[in-house]
């Protein structure tokens, strides 16, 4: 099959209508979405929201490439060495011509180790060597940036096995996988090492009356009065930005991280805010923590997430309980009430989809008791370049 790769220009006129092509990339996630899941949940529909991310690096250096059908036509060629579409305005690579798409993303603030790989291929077009082309440029532009480390997810489930033989295992000893799956066979190949499994779990909504009752009771009273619920749509006031800069940092030390080479984050109010901001872009953004009452410090948050084009679907972004906090049942207090905010204020929800290192047993304790099922497992893979 005759393909080539084109680099996407995020900075092309913001006030042109978007361009052709964002209709195939739409459809690339329906795809892929369908096929691993067997629903629609993940595909994004909103590309207007979805540029405007793409265009805020603030944070993080990013390139979006696609696979398109065809030649590489005989165009001026981008920093990557690539055919240049733009992100707007431009009507000449139609729906059809996408094949696949990859993402490179990498931190700039912290982790400037670290880099990032996001490739999909349409299921209809696999087997043309489409993801090798998009993962070796995308390993070949984050050596570029000086990047030793890079981490890519895929959804393992089907290569799910209780064999020991011709598979292999996950650094926590929860997941082993069977090497001969194309899932597995395809990162091995290319020098990637199994370094985390993620359990993705599903909970219907609204909680039954009678378990979120029971859990906010007993949470409660295991907090013994010395804690306060306090809850907010969208972004934060700013003196609770602040506050939750330190829990924001311990996300990226608290929770289990397997092998993952991943290190501590230094966050402050301006950056809560800049996480917030992007969170909230197309999307429902709802939080509650827990502050305690002496001393006023916020002790644990969360946050779920729901996309305006999906009114069913809700996302849990951030759970996390300071360490000194710990043992009050502040996890499961803050879980609750956040399941109750958020059917009260947005009763189209029908599910939440969350994500969490399958050897995180308390955390996997409250999703249970709040009524999630497993769904999936993803792997993170992580190749060292140097």
């Amino acid at each position: 099959m005759d393909f080539h790769l084109a680099e996407i220009d995020v900075t092309s006129d913001p006030s042109a209508p978007l361009s052709c092509f964002w209709e195939g990339v739409t459809a690339l996630g329906r795809a892929h979405s369908l096929e691993t899941f067997g629903y629609e949940d993940f595909a994004t529909t909103d590309n207007e929201s979805r540029v405007r991310n793409l265009r805020d690096m603030r944070e993080q250096r990013r390139v979006v490439m696609l696979a398109l059908a065809g030649p590489e036509p005989d165009l001026a060629h981008g920093p990557y060495g690539h055919h240049v579409v733009p992100a707007t305005g431009d009507a000449s690579v139609q729906p059809d011509d996408v094949l696949g798409a990859l993402a490179v993303d990498a931190p700039i603030l912290d982790n400037e180790h670290m880099g990032y790989l996001d490739p999909t291929v349409h299921p209809t077009h696999r087997g043309h060597g489409i993801g090798t082309a998009l993962v070796s440029e995308g390993e070949r532009i984050l050596s570029e940036w000086d990047r030793t480390t890079i981490l890519v997810w895929s959804i393992v489930t089907p290569a799910i096995s209780e064999q020991a033989q011709g598979t292999i295992v996950d650094p926590a000893g929860t997941v082993r996988l069977r090497t001969d799956d194309p899932r597995v066979r395809f990162p091995l190949d290319r020098g990637y090492a199994f370094s985390q499994a993620e359990r993705h779990s599903v909970q219907p909504l609204p909680v039954p009356e009678d378990v979120l009752a029971a859990a906010l009771t007993e949470a409660e009273a295991k907090a013994g009065g010395g804690y306060e619920l306090v809850q907010f749509v969208g972004q934060p006031p700013e003196d609770l930005a602040e506050g939750l800069a330190p829990l924001f940092a311990a996300m990226s030390t608290d929770p289990p991280l397997g092998a993952v080479d991943w290190r501590p984050e230094v966050w402050d109010v301006e950056r809560v805010l800049r996480a917030y901001e992007q969170m909230v872009r197309g999307h429902e953004l709802y939080t509650t923590l827990a502050r305690h009452i002496d001393s006023g410090e916020i002790a644990a948050f969360t946050q779920l997430k729901g996309p305006y084009d999906k009114p069913e679907v809700v996302f849990q972004e951030n759970t996390l309980v300071l360490g000194k906090h710990r043992g009050n049942a502040l996890g499961l207090w803050i879980k609750a009430a956040n399941c109750a905010l958020i059917w009260r204020e947005r009763p189209s929800s029908r599910r939440v989809h969350t994500w969490n290192a399958d050897e995180n047993d308390y955390m996997l304790a409250i999703n249970t008791r709040l009524g999630y099922h497993r769904q999936s497992i993803g792997a993170a893979w992580q190749k060292v370049l140097r």
